[in-house]
């Protein structure tokens, strides 16, 4: 009941995690909703960067056993290389091996030919309206292997830290209606911007699954 001191406790722990939360979360709030607009209107002049992308060959010599399995030399290639990040579109044969090394922005298409003992390189490095997009939608989801999940460090860390941020914004979306709720008869236009709001989103999830008539 309002004014009980459990009521009174509620109120004061959901306005004081409110705050710190969102505190918590602004920059990464900014920074995806920013990504957010650079996805949807790529054809903004100032966040170009597919046209100023950086792209280099380079040879390297490689040795390792093409006896080993495909994790093993993936693992000893990126030692030899210097490389870290997220492995993907892995393709081995009995000559060759084919692999993927990305992180926001910057990836490697890797060739290491086993008879020649030589490693081919053919990187690509964005600027920073790339890196920030390819970061709105960096998770390691792997289209071939959907059920392989991330193989990187960082990426397992970024994929946690997402599902902080969608826990965090759920909770501030609760508390928000906690907080409206308790003052509701000064804000007389709340339910209708309740409705509306759920209207909107309903449209988008349910209705659009209809598709054209």
């Amino acid at each position: 009941m309002p004014g009980t001191p459990i009521a009174k406790s509620l109120n004061f722990w959901n306005r004081k995690l409110h705050i710190h939360i969102g505190l918590f979360l602004l920059l990464f709030i900014w920074l995806f909703a920013f990504t957010g607009l650079l996805l949807n209107h790529g054809q903004w002049k100032f966040a170009s960067f597919w046209e100023e992308r950086e792209q280099m060959i380079t040879q390297t010599p490689i040795r390792v056993s093409p006896r080993l399995d495909s994790g093993a030399v993936i693992r000893s290639v990126m030692q030899q290389l210097r490389l870290a990040g997220e492995v993907s579109e892995v393709k081995m044969t009995p000559d060759s091996v084919d692999f993927r090394v990305s992180v926001p922005g910057h990836g490697n298409n890797i060739h290491i030919d086993f008879r020649k003992g030589l490693g081919t390189q053919k990187e690509f490095k964005f600027n920073i309206w790339g890196k920030m997009r390819t970061l709105h939608t960096f998770n390691g989801a792997n289209k071939a292997h959907p059920d392989a999940g991330p193989n990187w460090w960082v990426t397992n860390t970024w994929v946690l830290a997402m599902d902080g941020i969608a826990l965090g914004l759920l909770f501030l979306c609760i508390s928000s209606w906690m907080m409206w709720y308790k003052i509701r008869r000064e804000y007389r236009w709340g339910p209708l911007i309740l409705v509306l709001g759920l209207l909107g989103a309903s449209y988008f999830v349910f209705l659009l699954r209809l598709g054209p008539n």
